[in-house]
């Protein structure tokens, strides 16, 4: 018999084992450090077979920006299992038991890396973020027109401040990306393989761009761009000359931003080698308390009525009057729509895409995935703020 409950530290070796021989990483003291970091910021649930640790995962508890508004998240990660043990149902008694932990925290929505996208959509998550990916040869620099300020090499421990300031200022109006604390930023984006950082001040001396990179491949001659986040148009200009002027070194560049990021605007030949791939997932884990805290974009008194089907969290399976009264939101939830009233219907996974803005309305309507008269399905789209989900992070 399995059972699942929530880890402690007397747990943590025998987690450790598990993901050393599930993700098949070396045994190493840095790896080992890693994971009493995650084990600590994290909350770890894990199942047990005659008192066996057979499965586990952490659940990190995280925020997220969305368009001015700020919403709980759980970063699911670490989700592993022995191979005797797969296909059991051990990783779904898991996620019902750390989605039912999440809810009664406070969190709105859930994001995960997959292995395997058919997989997690089983469980309520659907894909919901991608990524531009740009591989660069050295040979397409060389049309900038330089400014006159200049870009400097910096240390983390001297900038920090800056550098988070720059995200922050950059990202609290976009869709999805994380909020970083302190623990994202030490122990995950300035980890010892990333601690190569460029700074641009302005003309009074502001910092207003960064780029974190570093030198990768076998001989160090590829120049990886792990990061560029830059507030004005001269400051990403700079930031990309400053990565121009290692074109005599670097044989390739490549770089990952949002999906609809282009930077043809930068190079004298537009042929850029660019590829969109598929990110991680998402789930809306509180359907009810979600919709209280969206911001929609709504001037009159409206209703509709948005009906979810989830598999996996039943306390979503609910028909839910959405009341607006321009910027008060009303939630109630009902037995049946009204006559002639806007009524939508569509699984979690639907409603994740729609409200994360992946794809609109219109979109999965056309699919077939969003059930309910075009026109309702447009009013409510037209509540949404406009932009594209990102996030710069794994886990």
């Amino acid at each position: 018999m399995t059972t699942i409950r929530k880890l402690s530290q007397q747990d943590l070796e025998d987690v450790y084992r598990l993901n050393v021989y599930a993700f098949q990483f070396e045994d190493t003291e840095e790896a080992q450090k890693r994971m009493r970091h995650e084990f600590d910021y994290g909350s770890a649930y894990g199942a047990f077979s005659e008192d066996k640790l057979t499965s586990s995962l952490i659940v990190y508890p995280f925020e997220v920006y969305y368009h001015g508004s700020m919403f709980k998240m759980g970063g699911i990660g670490n989700v592993t299992s022995y191979p005797e043990v797969r296909g059991q149902g051990s990783v779904r008694s898991l996620l019902e038991t750390a989605l039912r932990e999440m809810k009664d925290n406070g969190i709105l929505i859930s994001y995960l890396a997959p292995f395997s996208y058919k997989f997690y959509r089983k469980f309520g998550y659907e894909i919901a973020f991608e990524r531009r990916r740009y591989k660069i040869e050295s040979g397409a620099f060389g049309s900038f027109e330089a400014p006159e300020q200049r870009v400097d090499r910096v240390l983390w421990e001297d900038e920090k401040e800056a550098v988070k300031s720059i995200y922050h200022q950059k990202m609290k109006q976009a869709i999805g990306p994380l909020k970083r604390h302190d623990w994202v930023w030490e122990k995950r984006i300035m980890s010892p393989d990333k601690k190569r950082l460029a700074l641009f001040r302005d003309d009074e001396g502001c910092p207003q761009g960064y780029v974190l990179y570093d030198f990768t491949g076998e001989n160090r001659n590829d120049f990886q761009i792990n990061e560029l986040n830059a507030l004005t148009g001269t400051a990403e200009k700079a930031l990309w000359d400053f990565i121009g002027t290692h074109a005599s070194r670097s044989e390739a560049f490549s770089y990952t931003g949002r999906s609809d990021q282009r930077l043809t605007h930068l190079f004298h030949e537009a042929d850029l080698d660019q590829k969109i791939t598929s990110y991680m997932m998402a789930r809306i884990v509180d359907m009810e308390n979600f919709l209280k805290q969206f911001p929609f974009d709504s001037e009159k008194n409206q209703d509709f009525w948005l009906e979810v089907t989830d598999d996996t969290a039943e306390w979503n399976n609910k028909l839910f009057k959405l009341s607006l009264a321009g910027q008060e939101v009303s939630i109630t939830v009902s037995e049946k729509p009204e006559d002639d009233s806007r009524f939508l219907k569509a699984s979690i996974q639907t409603w994740t895409q729609l409200f994360m803005q992946f794809k609109t309305a219109e979109e999965l309507q056309f699919e077939g995935s969003l059930s309910g008269s075009k026109e309702s399905a447009q009013a409510l789209q037209d509540l949404l703020p406009q932009g594209v989900p990102e996030l710069h992070d794994f886990f």
